[in-house]
């Protein structure tokens, strides 16, 4: 196994080691990484193309979090390889961070914050009211949250904000399951555009891919709930940038909570950093210590889980699994000249 960056917590490398040998690549020069490649198993951290064309006995490559964007996943499926990932051990603390994004934006707590320090000065209330920005602070009680995406994150934050606001929960997941909803005691809606225009907040928590790539630009801004807001907890990719800047700009949006972007990171000077009414924080929503262990320990149970022979609970590319072995077969056709690692 070739891990080409250190695991968040040692009980990851632990649990590797109790079965695999273990590369710690970032140790190594690239010449000696390329060597590694060639002869193990697993990877872990990584997942270029190049990577996957290097690795002739590769069976699984995993990412150590949520997220598999620095994986390319069409290569490894095409080359019979399983992606694994660590999905779920961070579910809460992003709805969490979900939680207060809204809150910081509805009772204008970032903005507050940063008026203060930098005036250094005890600004009064009378700053926040009348219709002009920054205007009255709102409460989330009793508003309307429509969650893009009902997977780990989108459950917990749809039941954050029902059971501690009382706030109605809208549901678009083509995938979702009505009893599951049902029992979640949210409302499914079949139609995007239903959600967008009666959503005082939306929130995106899908994984970005072909299909959920772009899923909010123009047209969806537009079709907004006007004077509502956008919270991003996803993908940067899963929004048009410019277009949520214009539709801010416009005041047809009242505002943006982000946790990512697109590019990210954002470039300095960045029209985003200008506009008052975004609050902005650096993709730190499932950040958190006390996650650490977990995503470490599903990381490498998923890894080890495709080494024995299992199927992964977390396998990113299912369609692989049925056939890995006559695609692993096929992409190894032909003689591999490979040098033995030696650590």
């Amino acid at each position: 196994m070739l891990l080409t960056t250190p695991m968040l917590d040692p009980l990851g490398l632990d649990m590797l080691r109790g079965e695999v040998d273990v590369v710690e690549g970032w140790r190594l020069g690239p010449d000696e990484q390329t060597v590694a490649l060639a002869t193990v198993q697993g990877l872990g951290g990584g997942g270029s193309s190049s990577d996957i064309a290097l690795g002739a006995r590769l069976e699984v490559i995993a990412s150590y979090g949520s997220g598999c964007d620095h994986i390319d996943i069409a290569a490894a499926t095409q080359a019979g390889i399983m992606v694994v990932s660590a999905a779920g051990s961070q579910y809460s603390a992003v709805a969490e961070h979900g939680v207060g994004l809204m809150l910081a934006f509805a009772k204008r707590i970032a903005y507050a914050d940063r008026l203060m320090h930098s005036e250094r000065r005890f600004v009064g209330r009378g700053a926040f009211n009348g219709t002009g920005w920054p205007g009255w602070p709102t409460q989330l009680r009793g508003k309307t949250l429509g969650v893009i995406g009902f997977g780990f994150i989108g459950r917990d934050l749809a039941e954050k904000c029902r059971v501690a606001f009382d706030m109605d929960v809208l549901v678009y997941s083509p995938s979702c399951d009505p009893e599951e909803a049902a029992r979640q005691r949210v409302t499914v809606v079949e139609d995007l555009d239903e959600l967008l225009g009666r959503s005082d907040y939306v929130s995106l928590s899908v994984p970005l891919n072909g299909e959920t790539r772009g899923m909010i630009g123009s047209a969806q801004l537009a079709r907004m709930k006007r004077g509502s807001v956008l919270v991003n907890l996803s993908r940067g990719g899963t929004v048009d940038t410019e277009a949520l800047v214009e539709a801010l700009s416009s005041g047809h949006l009242a505002g943006a909570a982000l946790d990512v972007f697109d590019p990210e990171p954002l470039p300095d000077g960045h029209v985003l950093f200008e506009l008052d009414n975004v609050v902005l924080t650096p993709h730190i929503g499932g950040w958190v210590a006390d996650s650490f262990p977990a995503l470490a320990r599903t990381a490498a149970r998923e890894m080890l889980r495709a080494l024995r022979g299992q199927r992964p609970w977390r396998l990113v590319n299912p369609e692989v699994w049925p056939n890995r072995r006559a695609l692993r077969s096929a992409a190894q056709a032909g003689p591999v000249e490979t040098t033995p690692y030696v650590g």
